[in-house]
């Protein structure tokens, strides 16, 4: 294998490892808490087919695992383990958030909606 060939595997799996561009799509989101049954609002600030980025009021703690359920279409609730998490401003953070135990048919639904937007997107820019 060249090093040319070995340089682009290395870039095809980077970019797999963050699948195409992030959508910036603002969703009302309600965030749970399945350990305490607490519940808090938040807001997706962009969203990809494996994650997304959330704004929060409250601290998540790296590692831990949420219910997210979005306000409106796609209108899916999805579980996440947040991967990092920063302060933001007003008192808030943006977190990063890695989907997991994705049911295949939520999947679907999710990259069927980022498709459509980017389609939505592209063809009025």
């Amino acid at each position: 294998m060249s090093d040319q060939q070995k340089s682009s595997g290395a870039n095809t799996a980077a970019s797999d490892k963050r699948y195409g561009l992030r959508l910036r799509k603002y969703i009302d989101v309600v965030v749970e808490d399945p350990l305490s049954s607490m519940l808090f609002r938040g807001a997706i600030a962009d969203i990809s087919n494996s994650g997304m980025r959330v704004i929060v009021d409250q601290y998540l703690p790296k590692g831990s695992k949420y219910t997210f359920t979005m306000k409106r279409p796609p209108s899916l609730i999805m579980r996440g383990e947040v991967r990092w998490i920063r302060a933001f401003e007003n008192d808030t953070f943006q977190a990063g958030v890695q989907f997991v135990e994705v049911a295949d048919d939520v999947q679907k639904r999710l990259d069927n909606f980022i498709d459509l937007e980017r389609q939505r997107l592209t063809s009025n820019g």
